[in-house]
């Protein structure tokens, strides 16, 4: 066992390592003027360049190389990435990890808002092999999407061996994904664990522990709210999120 509390393996890792995520973001909107200023930002803040450019951030933040990119934008709104990454820069190990490794987002942005609530959702991929841990860029997504409520499942698939031959089923310690969070985003969500760890599989549920009007509002085209009109949407956004929280 290495200093990080990670196996010392033998040969190929063929581990494969998946997290994913699903993030919500609750937008209120209050007429046509406001959903035209979300659709507007959506396409501009989440456009497939800028989630390019994400991706490939991530990609060399947990050691990878980009391979091949693969982009789309859909009308009327929504954008699809993926990268295929190898562990290494050097050119032999573009054939073993070609088919191995990739980064993917996918957008949904909301058409029909409820109660002048759109919910934005996104769905982001890390599925890696070898040594590459994706857990090193949980922090740093949940604050570059700044959600409201995050599902995250982190999976370990495959097998290895350790220096004497023993299979191995994963190469790190996990009890909970909540373990790798950071006391910063600790602070901003509550969370839960639902875990099944003898399968390997880890889920956590975050959810914002304050609801602020400010963060659902767009900067551009605000309007004045009254203390009444405030009451009810907070009350209204805080239902929307305790239901993606509990479902």
């Amino acid at each position: 066992m290495n200093e990080d509390g990670r196996l010392k393996l033998y040969g190929f890792n063929n581990l494969t390592k998946n997290l994913s995520f699903s993030f919500y973001k609750l937008h209120y909107l209050s007429n046509s003027k406001q959903f035209a200023a979300y659709n507007k930002y959506i396409k501009s803040r989440y456009s497939s360049d800028n989630l390019t450019t994400l991706l490939s951030n991530i990609c060399h933040a947990i050691g990878g190389s980009i391979l091949n990119i693969a982009e789309q934008d859909y009308q009327p709104h929504g954008a699809s990435v993926t990268l295929m990454i190898s562990e290494e820069a050097q050119p032999e190990s573009v054939v073993a990890h070609l088919d191995k490794s990739h980064i993917c987002v996918h957008t949904y942005p909301d058409d029909s808002p409820t109660n002048n609530i759109a919910i934005f959702r996104a769905d982001l991929e890390l599925s890696t092999c070898g040594v590459i841990s994706p857990l090193k860029v949980l922090n740093f997504l949940i604050g570059e999407f700044d959600a409201d409520v995050i599902d995250i499942d982190y999976r370990i698939r495959g097998m290895t061996r350790d220096q004497h031959g023993t299979k191995r089923f994963s190469d790190q310690v996990i009890d909970n994904i909540s373990d790798y969070l950071s006391d910063t985003v600790k602070g901003k969500y509550q969370y839960i664990n639902q875990n099944m760890s003898m399968s390997n599989v880890f889920h956590s549920k975050l959810s914002r522990k304050e609801v602020n009007l400010d963060d659902h509002l767009l900067t551009l085209g605000n309007f004045p709210i009254n203390f009444t009109q405030q009451t009810v949407i907070l009350e209204n956004i805080d239902r929307e999120l305790v239901e993606l929280y509990s479902n």
